[in-house]
């Protein structure tokens, strides 16, 4: 008997604990529902900066992340994270326009309400600049869009505003998707956005590179050509890319390739010049290559003509084996176009 009193009374004793378990249980769950349940839309953990391993301690301040337009997916240039503060442009150098913020378009299907100009701006004096690019570049309610490059003896022909991208080395794509995007925002507020570049846009200028980006856009822009420096500053420095009897025919090129790269060089032709754009950076890796790569005499005479057609205008002069040497004593400098062969000493 004692051992079935015993028996039970364990039976009791487990049950109420269970019982107190159970109840205990009940009690966290309603606490938790409680605290869950204050937490509104506004204010859900999902929607705050988490300092700590429980969301429900999370600070009341909200994410502060833009919204893209829904053109956003078909733009890598949205998706490019902000430059550097060394590489980050002016907003704009004068503006006579209400506003200067950007918008974009709201739908996938709204064609953009502006019209776009792509005008070679040719190689730094005004007087060169052909009459459509005056005209363009005259309209006082365009946005005028400009390379670095572009002198200031041109940029103060603009009536409307002006933005300059700052493609200075280590910056030049950061600078381009930049551009991309002051275009979409101008021409989404329907506006005359003009694309202004040195020389002619389509010789070594990324031209192309831009229309077709901007088709991507839905715009098919207008071009005015420009007065390429290559045949150009050679002339205003006093240079014929051609001469009877010294050379009869002309080769154009860059100092840089895509992604930096150096460029295929032609072999060494007597009656043969080189221009050279884009390439005084790199002048003593290209001389060198010239000699030893292209079969270039050491002797082969070079000029480099600065700042053509603005009041700086220079020409330096040398040869193959010195020419880097006094470009670096001269401090050379970009915009300078680079003449390679006999024709540097027919006039000068």
């Amino acid at each position: 008997d004692n051992t079935l009193h015993s028996a039970q009374k364990m039976s009791r004793c487990r049950v109420t604990a269970l019982f107190l378990l159970l109840l205990h249980c009940a009690s966290l769950l309603v606490s938790s529902y409680s605290a869950y349940s204050s937490v509104t839309p506004q204010n859900h953990p999902s929607n705050l900066h988490c300092t700590s391993t429980n969301p429900l301690s999370c600070s009341k301040k909200r994410l502060n992340s833009p919204r893209l337009p829904k053109h956003a997916s078909k733009m890598p240039f949205y998706s490019q994270p902000p430059p550097p503060s060394s590489c980050r442009s002016p907003s704009a150098l004068h503006s006579q326009s209400p506003s200067s913020t950007t918008s974009s378009p709201t739908s996938d299907s709204d064609p953009l309400p502006g019209r776009l100009t792509m005008v070679g701006a040719g190689p730094g004096d005004p007087d060169l600049l052909t009459v459509a690019a005056v005209r363009a570049i005259s309209d006082p309610d365009a946005l005028v869009i400009s390379d670095r490059l572009v002198s200031p003896e041109i940029l103060a022909e603009v009536k409307g505003e002006v933005r300059v991208a700052n493609k200075n080395p280590g910056c030049a794509e950061q600078a381009q998707n930049e551009i991309y995007s002051w275009c979409l925002g101008g021409l989404a507020e329907g506006r005359h956005v003009v694309r202004l570049k040195i020389g002619d846009p389509f010789v070594f200028g990324r031209g192309g590179e831009e229309v077709l980006r901007f088709r991507e856009m839905g715009v098919e822009p207008s071009v005015i050509p420009g007065v390429s420096a290559v045949f150009a500053a050679p002339l205003l420095g006093g240079i014929p890319v051609t001469h009877r009897g010294v050379a009869n025919q002309v080769v154009m090129c860059t100092g840089y390739g895509r992604n930096g790269t150096s460029p295929d060089l032609i072999r060494y032709h007597e009656e043969q010049t080189v221009v050279f754009v884009m390439a005084v950076g790199r002048l003593r890796e290209l001389a060198k290559n010239l000699i030893s790569m292209a079969d270039y005499p050491p002797s082969t005479r070079v000029a480099i003509v600065e700042q053509a057609g603005n009041p700086g205008q220079r020409t330096v002069k040398g040869d193959l084996s010195d020419i880097a040497e006094v470009a670096e004593r001269e401090n050379v400098r970009p915009p300078s176009t680079i003449v390679v062969g006999g024709v540097v000493d027919v006039l000068l």
